[in-house]
């Protein structure tokens, strides 16, 4: 009997796992939350309309599923005022059509996981304390693992600071500790986490990752970092970015799902267009 009540345990954890599924359950989920399965809209404000029971598939970059709605207390809501007023601008004008990527990737500046000369980008536009970004993370790892060194990951700063309180300190510390040459680490530590980012968590990860602590401290208190993360959010504004995370196939904004399969589709289409002309 005992066996069998493990084997049940197993296969239920399994199943809401990436092992189980294209995307784990969501570890910041709640009742009220969006991780497959929970009932209600949650904190990443997809689209009320829409049962989120059906979401095990990963999530949605339809326009309105993945866009986090600002707080109650908006008006109130605390943050920088010039990034406040970009936001709800950017809110009123989300059912516009898609646009391509303003900014092109970058290797003196942005954050590049692969080859800066791989033939297949994908800029991805996120933010450190969104559900669906932390989702979306391990589709990621499985899509790196199938293209190799054909793909360059490119990950840009969208926090939705209306709506996520956390996320410009979370990205904050991203940069501070890309500073010292672990941006990626630092971003795996917010992403593994059980719970979403705090002051105290993302001091944690930095002593975890043996930063020097000191620097990390005095430049989040100096907002050293905020002007790049500002440059990101711009850029993504003029990108078209219609939540987060929004990705980029070699400049093209992905319109469907940010699934493995979906995710795979799209990058492998884009290095045939190019392998296609030199074919004939």
């Amino acid at each position: 009997m005992g066996v069998l009540v493990v084997g049940f345990f197993a296969i239920v954890w399994g199943y809401f796992t990436e092992k189980g599924t294209e995307i784990r359950f969501h570890a910041w989920g709640n009742p009220g939350g969006d991780a497959p399965g929970s009932l209600g809209t949650g904190n990443v404000g997809k689209d009320p309309t829409v049962d989120v029971r059906m979401w095990t598939r990963g999530t949605s970059s339809r326009r309105g599923r993945n866009i986090a709605k600002p707080s109650a207390n908006r008006a109130r809501a605390e943050g920088d005022p010039e990034m406040l007023s970009r936001l709800a601008a950017w809110r009123d004008r989300l059912g516009s059509s898609g646009r391509g990527l303003f900014e092109p990737p970058d290797p003196s500046r942005d954050h590049l996981l692969g080859r800066p000369d791989a033939p297949i980008q994908l800029v991805e536009y996120a933010d450190f304390e969104c559900p669906s970004c932390q989702a979306v993370s391990g589709v990621l790892d499985r899509v790196r693992k199938r293209l190799g060194d054909d793909l360059v990951i490119v990950f840009r700063h969208f926090p939705v600071v209306d709506a996520h309180p956390a996320a410009m300190l979370a990205a904050e510390a991203g940069e501070a500790a890309g500073a010292q040459g672990r941006f990626w680490e630092m971003y795996g530590s917010i992403y593994r986490s059980r719970r979403p980012p705090t002051s105290q968590s993302l001091r944690r990860h930095a002593a975890r990752l043996k930063l020097d602590v000191q620097r990390f401290e005095s430049e989040l208190r100096g907002h050293v970092h905020a002007g790049r993360i500002r440059e990101d959010f711009d850029s993504g504004l003029q990108s078209g970015v219609n939540g987060t995370p929004t990705f980029f196939v070699n400049g093209t904004r992905h319109e469907d799902e940010h699934t493995v399969g979906a995710l795979l589709a799209a990058l492998e289409g884009a290095r045939s267009q190019l392998v296609a002309p030199n074919a004939r």
